[in-house]
């Protein structure tokens, strides 16, 4: 998935550079004239800086240090200033009018009249470089600790003055003001001697943020009182302004186990140069900051002197791979146990005032292991090149979950393994502007899991600093081993391939999170669905339908609100701030993600409205937007909304409604049944009409435009109705949202709450059908119906493309239920048909009676119309009608006109008017007396008994139409003495199985 492009390599570029300046000065050939290019500093502007040794013309054959510069804007070379004899500079910076520059010298002096004899000594010195005789100053410092220089960067160039800040490690920072004067020209110089100010004193770490001008330090300082006390390391910045002005922002106590180091400590300094603080070999910490308030402090546990526990490497037996080995498994396998070692890292995160703690076990040993932090967008990315990349959701617009952790072992495949050649044919730009195809120095992408890819042998021992270059690249790694340069990458076939292979449903689960919300590309979305329908009786296919549906309905939102609003729409469905761990195929835990509290936060009160006339600026900045968010969860405590208390809601409700009784359907439900079972094209129960801003909304949709991934929308999904049975869940949402959002919105704003939560019903409206429409999307154009029937026959046979349809919806359905979602209008009778036709009668009737199928009008239309009305289709008719309400049963048989509904109706007629008298006591009369009564009834001329011939029913009947007219008053439905004597004579005649002849009368 994550992949490293080799974009160039800069110290290959500027060693052409070199020689072919060489070539076109003539220089004497001497023996090791020149020495390999080493990167120096990169300055906010984009410059490269970067030394070699080599003659010049007038050096007479002596070596002298060269200092040039790289501009990636001009993909140009060009130096700087010579030195007049041969010196190790280890760190250099030119000021922003490229007039001064300054150095760092390491040098080893062994005569008896040193300060420190035997030893490395490292030197400050300040060059001119646009004057007419070169002049260079000693700052008067020798210290045997590293010491870094680095200019201060203005919003505009001044030719007046110039800020240096020296950084003399364990020691202090002093910032250095160095006024300018002009002579002739274009020659700038020093005026007088500068001006020094001590910003901080003693200190062990520091990073200097170059495009933010930015210092972060770490000192040791007292915390407690009394008994309590202690000494603690803590971590500041400070945030330099127009002409050097400053702040002291905040200061944040570290509670991850930072290696408490001794005065007499010795110090280890790697010779990676490019560093943004002090080149410690010992000591991995960054911090990474996003302007949308995010602020992490980055920090790996490493091995090394300063730690008091030397502790040796764990030996791990190697667990059998059983019978069914994994590809990765194979090639670990050993006789005997192999060494391993644990990473730990922690993750600062300030704005949520949490700690992340995140630990991998069972690397092979080894004492080198350098992590690599850095943003991937707003995900931070942790990458160990060749064994693992973790990719954490710890930005300030979510709370911590669905961490992407890709480890080499927890992969099934060999996918991992990826190391292919984007273009075999790359035009390199050189120096000098002139561009070359070199088919040899081709870009390659290697996945940062292959341990295979020669490329990531050394990256995992080595240090990856990021490098800022031309804008269509981006931000970019330089690795100093070897001066190549990397761009992160993400494959999407690989995305696809680790979301099918991983073991972990957690994994799977943050992968389809990181591509909703960040990359927003429908077609990889349906893509992973097409891999999920092919195990869709898993049970994480709800889960991921779930994901889908909360993070769309949030990134629908987002497009409409602002923060404080957004604050309060849930993003995910999983739980936030839950611990996290990953395994192998083998079923080893490799990686385990915890959270602990960060007790403390200081940061300045001063406002950016103060800061803006130091700053230049407007609005609010990085620090305000973090004071703010950490006061809103110190005070407010907002509380995302839960589709829980829906779903607890509605089941309340239904409960007392049980209890009361109400088992019929409301009139509304039935009018709609009524109009859709006789074939009414309007299907308005309901449509839930736009807020305001849904204009909007759909404008940007067109600009995602998922129609065009899922074609048309097949006929029972056209249409912008929701089902009757969501209703009442959507009204629950409407309500308990507006009345979350005034609980916790300021109040005024509280006056949109309803406006909100009419918009939060449509998006989810919105993504219940498009979701709907992907997987129909899946198995749909494979069915023959697709074009123009709103419901295929139900006599026709089924495929098992259809059944796996039928699958998808119900998981799709119990979701929706599950969430609250609402269900589009159609969905309902398309899911209920695809039922019947996959699923045997018994079965069928099941998912009817538990509430899963629902009868609708156009199903139970669609039964009349295609089950014919043999032995088995009567029953069968009759079965599901059954089913039914009673008035929704009894317009079924209206329509049907079967003599099965005709005896029904009659035995209801029948049964009414009996039920109103007293049956015993007429039952005592005399049959003769019914006799009497028929003969005299149809002796009248009006009585519509006159027709009946068969004398026991007309008595019957006489008597019943008796009992009609004496009722106090008529019922709605008066006694239609043709109807019943018509169904019992045909039920005499068609049905009884006696022979009426036998029957004494």
């Amino acid at each position: 998935m994550i992949e490293l492009r080799n974009v160039c390599n800069i110290v290959a570029d500027a060693a052409n550079y070199v020689s072919r300046r060489r070539r076109e000065r003539r220089l004497p050939a001497t023996a090791k004239d020149s020495e390999h290019p080493r990167i120096l500093n990169q300055e906010k502007n984009g410059i490269i800086l970067f030394t070699w040794d080599d003659v010049t013309q007038t050096s007479k054959g002596a070596i002298c240090t060269h200092v040039g510069f790289y501009d990636p804007t001009k993909k140009s070379h060009e130096v700087i200033w010579i030195y007049n004899q041969r010196a190790r500079i280890v760190s250099c910076s030119i000021n922003q009018g490229r007039s001064l520059l300054a150095f760092t010298v390491i040098g080893r002096d062994d005569s008896f009249t040193a300060k420190i004899p035997g030893k490395d000594v490292y030197s400050v010195f300040l060059a001119e470089t646009q004057a007419t005789s070169t002049r260079v100053f000693s700052l008067n410092l020798e210290r045997q600790h590293f010491i870094k220089v680095q200019f201060l960067y203005d919003s505009q160039t001044s030719d007046r003055e110039s800020h240096l800040m020296v950084m003399l490690h364990r020691e202090s920072v002093g910032l250095y003001h160095i006024r300018l004067g002009r002579v002739g020209e274009k020659g700038v110089v020093m005026r007088d001697q500068p001006k020094t100010e001590q910003l901080i004193k003693r200190f062990f770490w520091c990073q200097w943020d170059m495009l933010h001008q930015r210092l972060y330090y770490l000192q040791y300082v007292k915390r407690g009182e009394g008994d309590k006390a202690h000494i603690a390391p803590s971590i500041s910045c400070i945030q330099f302004y127009q002409n050097s002005q400053h702040d002291n922002i905040l200061d944040i106590p570290i509670e991850f186990p930072f290696p408490h180091i001794k005065t007499s400590s010795k110090f280890h300094y790697s010779s990676d140069h490019l560093d943004c603080g002090i080149p410690d070999s010992y000591l991995n910490m960054v911090v990474l900051t996003l302007a949308n308030g995010t602020f992490c402090i980055c920090y790996q546990k490493m091995v090394s002197p300063y730690t008091v526990d030397r502790r040796s490497p764990v030996k791990r037996a190697k667990i059998s791979p059983g019978p069914n080995p994994s590809p990765l498994s194979a090639h670990s396998l050993s006789d005997t146990d192999e060494e391993t070692v644990d990473l730990n890292y922690y993750i600062c995160m300030v704005h949520h005032a949490k700690t992340l703690h995140g630990c991998v076990t069972g690397l092979p040993y080894s004492r080198k292991y350098r992590l690599h932090f850095s943003w991937h967008g707003d995900y931070l990315m942790v990458l160990l090149p060749g064994h693992f990349v973790h990719l954490l959701n710890v930005g300030i617009e979510f709370e911590p979950c669905q961490h992407i952790l890709l480890h080499e072992r927890s992969i099934k495949g060999n996918i991992t393994s990826i190391h292919r050649n984007v273009d075999s044919g790359v035009t390199m730009v050189t120096g000098n502007g002139e561009s070359h195809d070199d088919s040899v120095a081709a870009i390659l992408d290697v996945s940062v899991l292959s341990s295979a890819a020669e490329k990531l042998n050394n990256l995992s021992n080595t240090s990856l600093y990021e490098i800022q270059r031309d804008s269509p690249m981006g931000t970019c790694f330089y690795d100093n081993s070897s001066g190549e340069v990397w761009k992160v990458h993400v494959n999407m076939e690989t995305l696809i391939q680790v979301f099918v292979h991983c073991y972990m449903s957690t994994t799977r689960a943050a992968l389809l999170h990181y591509v909703l919300t960040r990359t927003r590309d429908f077609f990889l979305i349906k893509r992973l669905f097409e891999m999920l329908s092919n195990d869709i009786p898993s049970s994480e296919v709800p889960a991921l339908m779930a994901e889908f549906l909360i993070v769309t309905t949030y990134s629908s939102m987002r497009r409409q609100f602002d923060r404080e609003i957004l604050k309060l729409v849930p993003f995910t469905a999983s739980d936030t701030f839950r611990g996290q761990f990953e395994k192998s195929y083998e079923g080893e835990r490799i990686a385990r993600i915890s959270y602990s509290p960060l007790v403390c936060v200081n940061i300045a009160s001063k406002s950016a409205k103060d800061r803006t006339r130091k700053q230049g600026s407007v609005g609010d900045d990085l620090w305000d937007i973090l004071r703010h968010h950490l006061r809103w969860m110190q005070v407010e405590e907002l509380v995302r909304f839960s589709h829980e208390s829906v779903k607890s809601l509605m089941e309340a409700r239904a409960q007392s409604r049980n209890k009361e009784g109400a088992g019929q359907g409301t009139k509304s439900e039935d009018q709609f049944f009524f109009s859709s079972f006789h074939g009414h094209k309007s299907r308005s129960n309901r449509s839930e009409s736009p807020a305001p801003g849904t204009t909007t909304f759909n404008n940007n949709m067109k600009r995602v435009r998922p129609d065009t991934v899922l074609g048309t929308a097949p006929p029972f999904l056209q249409g912008n109705n929701i089902s009757n049975c969501s209703e009442m869940a959507m009204d629950m949402t409407k309500e308990l949202f507006t009345t979350h959002l005034n609980k916790y919105l300021r109040k005024e704003a509280r006056s949109k709450g309803h406006s909100v939560a009419k918009e939060y019903i449509a998006c989810q409206i919105q993504q219940s059908r498009q979701l709907c429409h992907l997987l129909w999307n899946l198995r749909g154009p494979l069915l023959p119906y697709t074009d123009l029937d709103f419901l295929p026959n139900l006599t026709d046979p089924s495929s098992d493309d259809e059944y796996e349809l039928f699958q998808l919806f119900e998981r799709y359905y119990q979701t929706c239920q599950d969430l609250s979602f609402p269900l589009p209008q159609g969905f309902i009778s398309y899911f209920t048909a695809l039922g019947y036709r996959n699923l045997n009668t018994s079965l069928f009737l099941q998912y009817v009676d538990h509430g899963v199928l629902q009868l609708t009008g156009e199903f139970m239309a669609q039964v009349l119309a295609d089950i014919q009305d043999t032995k088995e289709g009567v029953r069968m008719k009759q079965q599901i009608i059954s089913r039914l309400p009673q008035n929704l049963a009894e317009e079924c048989y209206r329509e049907w006109n079967n003599p099965l509904c005709q005896r029904y109706f009659a035995h209801k007629q029948v049964s009414n008017i009996l039920q109103d008298f007293n049956i015993q006591q007429e039952r005592s009369r005399k049959l003769s007396d019914y006799s009497y009564m028929a003969r005299d009834r149809s002796e009248s001329s009006n009585s519509s008994l006159a027709d009946v011939s068969f004398p026991p029913l007309a008595s019957f009947l006489h008597y019943l139409e008796t009992l009609d007219t004496t009722k106090p008053t008529h019922t709605q439905n008066p006694l239609d003495v043709n109807f019943l004597a018509d169904v019992a004579l045909y039920h005499t005649r068609k049905e009884n199985k006696y022979d009426m002849s036998t029957v004494n009368f």
